[in-house]
Order: structure tokens, then sequence, then C-alpha cells
């Protein structure tokens, strides 16, 4: 970049910015992340074998 440029982008804020990516973040560990176990289904009509039984395992 030119000096013109330059100027410009820290008038403008964008002077020192940077990348966290792989680096280790102070205060990063308070949150977690939120996961969703993915849904199965059971099948409790019309099962090989009949209606009065077990469900079958998950």
């Amino acid at each position: 970049m030119d000096e013109e440029t330059a100027a410009m982008a820290a008038m403008m804020g964008f002077g020192g910015f940077g990348t966290s990516k792989g680096q280790e973040v102070e205060g990063n560990d308070v949150g977690g992340a939120k996961t969703h176990k993915k849904r199965t289904w059971r099948q409790y009509m019309n099962r090989r074998g009949g209606f009065n039984r077990a469900l079958d395992k998950i």
C-alpha cells in the first residue's frame, strides 16, 4: 500500500487487524459449544414380530 492508502486505513480504524487462527485467545474458555445430538427414530407400530414387544435398541 502507498502512504495515502495506509493513512486512510489507519484513520478508518483498519490499521492493526490480524488473525487468531491457531492461537490461544485469552478469556475464550468461559463458554462452550452447543452440539446437537442426531435424532434417531423408533418404530412403534407395524414392526416385525408384533406390536406388544420391547422396542428395538437405538
